[in-house]
C-alpha cells in the first residue's frame, strides 16, 4: 500500500502583509501598526467585538 500527499510546513505559506508605517486611525494616537495586523486601530483603539455563542441568542 503506498500512501501519498503534500508536505505541509508554515514557511512555504505566503502571508498577507500591509504596508509598513501605518499609524493607527484614533486621533492622538501614535502607535505604529505591525505589517502583518490588517487592522485599522491598535489593540488599545481596536473596537470590540463580541463573538456569537454557538446556541445562544445574545441582546444587541
Amino acid at each position: 500500500m503506498r500512501v501519498i500527499g503534500e508536505k505541509f510546513t508554515s514557511i512555504e505559506r505566503n502571508l498577507p502583509v500591509s504596508d509598513a508605517g501605518r499609524v493607527c486611525l484614533e486621533p492622538e494616537c501614535e502607535t505604529q501598526l505591525s505589517r502583518y495586523n490588517d487592522q485599522e486601530f491598535c489593540s488599545l483603539h481596536a473596537p470590540m467585538v463580541v463573538p456569537r455563542m454557538r446556541g445562544k441568542i445574545l441582546d444587541d
